[in-house]
């Protein structure tokens, strides 16, 4: 379908075209005028002019409207492009639950020690931010750091709640961290698969077939960690044969005051310990967890099991937390790599060439115009 990019164009200089069909002076014969009538009789052809010398008018008001038409720049439809690169992807998991906000602990974190993380990491690093308290948020990896900045930084993230309102709301659901993470998973997986369908160039009927079966496959993941049954769940991930893949050049951050609720918990919606499991079978051998209070126990069985993952509780001083996200940023810094999509575009398909043709619009009525046999004479 024809659409322009500056339409506001085609409209207003159109209506100049009809400018050839305004009412005008008639040409009259002025060498028939001091001649008898019926002389005048014998030469209409002087006073009428024909199709052939209207034809350089017809030839430039063509050419005109093609002008007209490029002015407005058309095209016919847009085309997303994809750029996948070597790079590494960190995933940042915010406990934003009330005792965080009420101690002030996760303003003092984020505009303390976050915000000089991310800023340092190199720019073909791609980050993402999410959150989890009594419900998550997912998140979407970006190598536009300033731009999640901005994100976390805003004053509904690091504000100070009214707790008299929202206290009971959490606490009788309590923080989940389970479903942080099975959102966190979730994006890391819907990222792997959009960067393998990127690579294969596939057609947009075919990305949709694979998202499709993509969210069945993630939907019923999620009703199994629901239901909190015991056996493991076989994640048939599309376009991904190896699912240790997956965690390849990538790497969690989770942090929290470490105050968790017991996975035996009736307030547990998840258990975030059957989620963690995915993790190490899906390859991920870089997880940090921060714990801004008292340290997990709970983690001490998965941290044996994965010697690469790190619990960091901080000891209340400034030196303690910056030499905590010191030591992440060694971890990542030396971490593999993995592909990743590092850029989208959306390009417009122009017909430009189309038009070009139409030049020779007005060379004709150039040509026209200057030939010496256009002008007739009786």
């Amino acid at each position: 379908m024809l659409q322009f990019e500056h339409p506001w164009a085609f409209w207003l200089l159109l209506p100049l075209i009809l400018l050839h069909w305004w009412p005008r002076r008639q040409v009259r014969a002025y060498l028939a005028v001091n001649m008898p009538v019926e002389m005048r009789s014998q030469i209409p052809v002087a006073a009428q002019p024909r199709r052939l010398t209207r034809m350089p008018s017809y030839c430039l008001y063509g050419f005109l409207v093609v002008l007209i038409l490029l002015i407005s720049d058309p095209y016919v439809g847009t085309q997303e492009t994809y750029e996948v690169a070597e790079s590494r992807s960190i995933f940042v998991l915010l406990d934003t639950s009330a005792s965080m906000i009420q101690t002030g602990l996760l303003k003092r974190v984020i505009t303390g020690f976050l915000v000089h993380f991310i800023d340092a990491r190199p720019d073909g690093e791609r980050l993402a931010v999410a959150r989890f308290d009594a419900d998550a948020s997912g998140g979407i990896f970006t190598n536009n750091h300033q731009g999640l900045l901005m994100e976390i930084t805003r004053p509904s993230m690091v504000q100070q709640f009214d707790l008299s309102q929202i206290g009971s709301k959490l606490s009788e659901k309590g923080t989940q961290m389970g479903v942080g993470l099975f959102k966190t998973l979730k994006s890391f997986i819907e990222d792997e698969v959009e960067t393998r369908m990127a690579e294969q160039q596939l057609s947009l009927d075919k990305q949709q077939a694979i998202y499709r079966k993509l969210q069945e496959v993630l939907r019923q993941f999620l009703s199994h960690l629901l239901q909190k049954e015991k056996g493991v769940f076989a994640l048939d991930i599309p376009l991904v044969s190896d699912p240790k893949a997956i965690g390849h050049g990538k790497a969690l951050l989770v942090i929290t005051d470490g105050q968790l609720l017991k996975t035996t918990s009736s307030a547990t919606r998840i258990n975030y310990l059957h989620v963690l499991d995915y993790y190490q079978r899906l390859g991920f051998r870089h997880i940090h967890f921060v714990s801004l209070k008292s340290h997990p126990a709970q983690l001490n069985a998965l941290l044996r099991r994965n010697p690469l993952w790190k619990a960091h509780t901080w000891d209340q001083t400034q030196a303690g937390l910056q030499h905590i996200f010191d030591e992440i940023a060694k971890d990542t810094d030396a971490m593999e790599t993995g592909r990743g999509l590092v850029a989208t575009q959306i390009i417009k398909q122009r017909i430009f060439q189309w038009f070009l043709p139409a030049l020779v619009l007005l060379l004709l009525a150039l040509g026209l115009r200057l030939h010496k046999k256009m002008r007739l004479v009786p």
